[in-house]
């Protein structure tokens, strides 16, 4: 990883399996955090955010995702938008490493995780 003229660039072969930048890297604005989840590796509980949005984007592999009571499965180059107080997860359901990019917005804001009684 090395900065820009005030950019950062990671490059591909430096790919980390978790990075966070914000909200002090984005003015508040947004965190973003790149992630790479082994196959079989369970997602968190069914939950909600209720004062922030998450946006995935499936960069390699396949991810399920949950959102209520839908299961949709995505390959590279899905995305997902959740708006906050919407109950969600996520998983990777290939037999491969599963990397992405989550933006949750604002990047200020608390990113409290409520848990969801699935039943």
């Amino acid at each position: 990883m090395e900065t820009i003229n005030g950019c950062t660039v990671i490059a591909a072969s430096e790919g980390p399996e978790y990075l966070r930048f914000g909200p002090a890297e984005m003015d508040g604005t947004h965190v973003v955090e790149i992630l790479a989840v082994p196959p079989g590796e369970p997602g968190p509980p069914l939950h909600l955010h209720p004062n922030t949005d998450e946006a995935f984007f499936v960069a390699e592999g396949e991810a399920t995702f949950l959102l209520g009571d839908r299961e949709l499965p995505l390959t590279s180059g899905g995305f997902v938008f959740v708006p906050r107080g919407v109950a969600h997860t996520v998983w990777n359901s290939g037999d491969s490493l599963a990397r992405g990019l989550l933006i949750i917005s604002p990047g200020d804001a608390e990113h409290g995780f409520v848990p969801v009684d699935s039943q």
